[in-house]
């Protein structure tokens, strides 16, 4: 019995060990203006770079993106990833990410801001939210947030 102890007390510390030290949060290096950006009365279509660095010795794969795309402090959009990416181990990389606006939502915004548009305003976006990586196992996120104004 006391055997059966001293291995499940061992291998508890091995874990509470392994999660400590082996593990650093990935970190979001840049992340770079919106790019290819396409805009019409339906709405906005962009890409977003961002640089990611893995600090840990083992690859990690970035698997999702749970980000709002906000204008004015009112949702407009959401920002996805275009494809599961893998990172290697100490290592740097550039995931893609996708910005669509929601139907309707962005002009609703924009159309209370009018004035300031006809007169060549810019408009302040901001994406802010979690991506979702995985290594050995387990699941992780990561907070990414960047505001841009865009002239229309």
């Amino acid at each position: 019995m006391g055997e059966r102890l001293a291995i499940q007390t061992g291998m508890a510390m091995l874990m509470m060990g392994l999660s400590g030290c082996l593990y650093q949060n990935v970190e979001v290096v840049a992340v770079n203006d919106l790019s290819k950006v396409q805009l019409s009365l339906q709405g906005m279509q962009a890409l977003m770079d961002v640089d990611v660095y893995n600090p840990n010795p083992y690859g990690v794969t970035v698997t999702d993106a749970n980000v709002n795309l906000f204008v004015h402090g009112e949702v407009v959009g959401d920002v996805t990833l275009m494809e599961s990416q893998a990172i290697r181990p100490n290592a740097m990389a550039t995931v893609s990410l996708q910005v669509i606006t929601r139907d309707g939502a962005l002009r609703e915004v924009l159309k209370n801001d009018l004035m300031n548009l006809l007169g060549g305003g810019e408009v302040p976006f901001t994406a802010d939210g979690f991506v979702t990586a995985k290594a050995l196992g387990l699941s992780f996120t990561f907070p990414l947030k960047h505001d841009q104004t865009i002239k229309i």
